[in-house]
């Protein structure tokens, strides 16, 4: 299996370096396509990304999987979405997957996702956890295991109502990209969300509870204005206001509740629907849960 990643970059000098070791010290059988876009940063962000090139092109670097090809591109782009989809055109991995210049793959992440798409060739996308590092890189709150409705994704429901999708810790076939049209990049902030609706149109979203990413929150980032991506999501998806009164109202009522009793209150309260989730059998091998009461038991 090929993974194709792909990282855009503007002055990222401070926090790329861990990015691109994240990405190309993955273990496993499997090979890497790294694609670093750059644009056109003014500090030493390509110069480090030019390091690694060079370092794997010379063989001076230890890899630990199949094989490890970095591709830096220096070049003008009109939004981080236009150069992910720009990254995504010259990808050829079979998986594919991006990371922002500040966030980070956690070690055995490719390992369980290569091992889990091999297993189950129905899975055409996959999240795994999200935990959250800070400016130092020390992670502040550990990451859980989210279940989500393909119907709900569909709806948008997911963000303004529900809990994020975190992009960092998504996989998806090459194929569900191109079949899906990939991400609108003249968005600027809310690229993940339109991408999520659109895949949600052709398969389900699984869930994996393997700890796979870190997503890092700092000052100034694109992501803290949270008003700004709240009015972008609007103008791609308006969420029936009823049904997000419903389920608040529902969600909170469950919250309340102890930990046991959640798990049937969720099902009186949704309705039956199947969940898609892969537990890990002693932390190594992928097993598919179809069951949405077993699902709900072990997740909440």
């Amino acid at each position: 299996m090929k993974f194709s990643i792909v990282t855009p970059a503007y002055n990222s000098e401070r926090y790329i370096r861990e990015t691109i070791e994240s990405v190309i010290r993955q273990k496993g059988a499997f090979s890497i396509e790294y694609i670093v876009l750059d644009n056109q940063s003014t500090d030493r962000t390509c110069d480090i990304a030019k390091e690694y090139q060079q370092q794997l092109t010379a063989g001076t670097t230890a890899i630990h999987c199949h094989d490890v090809q970095l591709h830096l591109y220096s070049e003008r782009d009109v939004g981080m979405y236009d150069a992910i989809k720009k990254g995504f055109a010259r990808a050829t991995g079979e998986v594919h997957a991006w990371v922002n210049s500040d966030d980070m793959y956690l070690p055995g992440a490719f390992d369980v996702v290569q091992r889990t798409l091999s297993k189950y060739p129905q899975i055409a996308w996959l999240k795994g956890i999200t935990s959250y590092i800070n400016e130092h890189s020390t992670v502040y709150a550990a990451g859980q295991c989210n279940l989500y409705r393909q119907d709900f994704i569909e709806a948008g429901l997911y963000g303004p109502v529900l809990r994020f999708i975190q992009q960092d810790s998504v996989f998806w076939r090459a194929t569900l990209w191109q079949e899906s049209g990939g991400v609108d990049e003249t968005l600027s902030l809310s690229g993940d969300y339109f991408l999520w609706k659109a895949f949600s149109k052709v398969t389900p979203l699984y869930s994996l509870n393997a700890h796979v990413s870190c997503f890092r929150k700092r000052t100034n980032q694109k992501s803290s204005d949270t008003e700004a991506y709240f009015r972008e999501i609007e103008s791609i998806s308006k969420v029936d206001p009823h049904l997000s009164r419903r389920i608040r109202r529902r969600m909170s009522c469950i919250e309340r509740l102890p930990r046991p009793l959640r798990p049937l209150c969720y099902r009186v309260a949704f309705g039956q629907h199947k969940h898609h989730l892969v537990l890990l059998e002693n932390g190594t091998v992928p097993t598919l849960v179809e069951d949405e009461y077993f699902a709900l038991k072990n997740m909440l």
